[in-house]
């Protein structure tokens, strides 16, 4: 059996049609490895895209990676301060690690 491998430039061709709303579909589906494979490209391209990484933390949170949602709702909030979805995602993250980690704010 021959398998046949795409050129390179066919590859690329794909990644430049990805955009946030594909990463939006994917994170609907409960795909969320695949969407944050989307994610990391967007961000890559563009480190300062507040909708990528928002949608990021969202991922983040629900995969329960509460210091990587945290992350990325700081990254937000460097670029825009007064972000409401980033600050609450933020300050979710850290209540929900300071439940199960009381140590950690408290030694």
């Amino acid at each position: 059996m021959l398998f046949r491998f795409q050129e390179p430039t066919k590859i690329r061709k794909k990644m430049e049609k990805l955009d946030i709303f594909e990463a939006q579909k994917l994170f609907e589906r409960d795909e969320l490895h695949k969407a944050l494979e989307v994610l990391n490209i967007l961000t890559d391209r563009n480190p300062s895209d507040i909708e990528s990484l928002n949608l990021q933390g969202r991922i983040f949170f629900k995969m329960q990676k509460w210091g990587d949602a945290m992350n990325s709702y700081s990254l937000v909030l460097e670029f825009e301060p007064e972000n409401q979805e980033a600050k609450s995602g933020l300050e979710m993250a850290k209540s929900i690690l300071g439940y199960f980690t009381p140590d950690m704010f408290n030694p």
